[in-house]
């Protein structure tokens, strides 16, 4: 069961946390001897609404809120693996070190310092699922920032005035606290507690829901640490055995938004900064992402049009408003690459391409239903009229999904000998993602509206409807899942892996930590668009440290460049 949050409620208990923080690390004065009537104290703080606030923040890491644009990590990671477009032109221009400074001030001033205040309030009073499902918040974010950046402080942060210059932990050693962290975790799940939380925003107080994807945290770091661990195939076989993990649609785990637009605004963030105003997306779509999605096969993929919205049908032909129709092929790229125009009217733009932004916000293609709540692609093909379409926000963070956990396994299965059969994980992957993703389809009533679209073998009296006409039917489902089948059937060896990595990058839309990971472990897929500058510089193995960071902790300097490997993929294959 899924619940939109209360931001109302995070705003409180974000205050709360802020009060605490301050006053944990800052220097006492005589004034302060006397009791502020204004500052609450740990004792009088709300536990639910500090949880209220941890699980609201762990949304605003994973996908940015509705003030701040580009401030989740997923986003990140779609923009340098070519699932969103990143403006460039070379690799040191994309993030400078302040680019993620708010995305590292909220997790450490948000979610992981109010986790770290409500624990000893939430153990005197024996709520050991508050406690639980804090740790596991801690131990996604912490291990998301190892995943982004490499060794981080972590053992002296979160501490107040004890270390204001926390020390950095080595990535490895972040990584075996995060076991730990989630080993606790499940020990908390299986107390028992006075109450469960009041409000629980993800699984609605289900100790087992939570017990599955703490397990399934561990075989992602298990699967994330295979090249550095020659254990990892037998922890991973270990959790197999218990069969505790996100294996269905049910126990997903993921932040759901609703459609409330102002007081406050609780819809998707990427949503909001799309569609508040008519005709003036904000974002660029990646062609060689909607290329690889709508023509990897010839019937094409049943996800196409919840993924993306084509406010026009027909490529522009003016330059002014694509200037690359002017600008010939790139030497650099192969006859396979996508360049320019992706056909069938989908408007986007290349990899690192840094132009100026012309007059297309009406035209370009733009965000679909899913996961953001838009517009399902019914060959409309006009200009987005505003924030009241589609779902209207009411989208989802896709933080972790039972397809992704059946993508683990098949790579898993073909990497370090996990139990099971690769091509049965990856069937039922890819038919958990179609599922999914079709299923935001079914929230949309426009689609029953009868329609008769200008075909001349269309009886005229026939009374058919958008979905018959545009939404997949099961025999296109079941279409697409026998072409995989049949070409993961006519490969052997690394092409299998990275057929399974292709088709987890279709089911990623919405979640670019996964993808950033996936692609710098396996160096699949191999076929990404290259850079339109033909020497883009060395690939973002790992971003740069926030300025925050390096310019306010005496103990930390900024790593010498971008190319920095994380532990887990040093020795790994080549990426770019």
């Amino acid at each position: 069961m899924k619940h939109t949050y209360k931001l109302i409620d995070y705003v409180f208990a974000t205050v709360i946390a802020t009060t605490l923080l301050f006053f944990t690390s800052c220097e006492t004065t005589e004034l302060e001897i006397l009791d502020s009537p204004n500052a609450l104290t740990p004792e009088e703080a709300d536990i639910d609404l500090f949880l209220n606030s941890i699980q609201v923040g762990l949304a605003a890491f994973f996908d940015g809120d509705q003030l701040n644009d580009n401030a989740g990590i997923s986003e990140n990671g779609m923009e340098v693996t070519r699932i969103l477009h990143a403006f460039g032109p070379i690799y040191d221009n994309i993030y400078l070190p302040s680019r993620t400074d708010i995305l590292y001030q909220n997790a450490y001033a948000g979610p992981l310092i109010d986790g770290r205040t409500m624990i000893p309030l939430a153990e005197e009073a024996e709520l050991y699922t508050h406690i639980g499902i804090s740790q596991v918040v801690e131990a996604y974010i912490i291990m998301g920032f190892v995943d982004l950046y490499g060794p981080v402080p972590y053992s002296e942060a979160l501490q107040g005035a004890d270390f204001l210059n926390p020390n950095l932990d080595s990535g490895q050693d972040v990584y075996e606290a995060v076991e730990s962290l989630l080993n606790q975790a499940i020990e908390n799940f299986n107390r028992d507690e006075a109450s469960l939380p009041a409000n629980d925003l993800y699984y609605d107080g289900d100790e087992s829901k939570w017990i599955k994807l703490a397990n399934t945290l561990k075989l992602k770091l298990y699967i994330q640490t295979r090249l550095v661990d020659s254990d990892a195939g037998s922890k991973i076989n270990a959790l197999l055995s218990e069969g505790n993990l996100i294996l269905t649609t049910d126990d997903d785990f993921e932040f759901q938004y609703s459609t409330t637009d102002a007081n406050p605004d609780s819809r998707h963030p990427i949503f909001g900064r799309n569609f508040d105003v008519a005709a003036d997306v904000t974002d660029y779509m990646s062609n060689s992402y909607m290329t690889l999605v709508k023509d990897d096969y010839t019937d094409g993929d049943p996800r196409t049009r919840y993924y993306f919205y084509r406010q026009s049908l027909d490529f522009t032909m003016d330059p002014n408003e694509n200037e690359c129709i002017t600008i010939a092929r790139p030497i650099h790229y192969s006859s396979s690459d996508t360049y320019c125009n992706p056909g069938d009217g989908y408007w986007g733009r290349d990899h690192l391409d840094n132009d100026g932004i012309p007059p297309d916000g009406g035209l370009r293609t733009t965000w679909g239903v899913y996961p953001i709540g838009g517009l399902f692609d019914d060959q409309r093909g006009t200009p987005i009229p505003g924030r009241d379409i589609g779902l209207q926000g009411a989208g989802i963070s896709p933080i972790m999904l039972s397809s992704f956990t059946n993508f683990m396994l098949a790579e898993g299965a073909l990497t370090i000998g996990v139990d099971g059969d690769a091509r049965g994980y990856l069937e039922e992957a890819v038919r958990q993602s179609i599922s999914k993703v079709v299923s935001f389809g079914e929230r949309l009533d426009y689609l029953d509206n009868v329609v008769v679209p200008d075909d001349p073998d269309t009886d005229a009296d026939e009374e058919r409807t958008i979905r018959d006409f545009y939404v997949p039917s099961n025999d296109d489902i079941e279409d697409y899942v026998e072409d995989v089948l049949e070409r993961y059937d006519s490969l052997s060896g690394n092409d299998r892996l990275e057929l399974v990595v292709i088709e987890y990058f279709k089911a990623l839309y919405g979640n670019g930590l996964e993808a950033y990971n996936t692609y710098r472990r396996t160096g699949f897929p191999s076929m990404l668009q290259p850079a339109l500058e033909p020497q883009p510089g060395e690939f973002i193995n790992s971003f740069l440290y926030p300025q925050e960071l390096f310019q306010q902790n005496s103990n930390v300097d900024q790593k010498p460049n971008q190319a920095v490997r994380v532990f887990w993929a040093e020795g790994g294959p080549t990426v770019d």
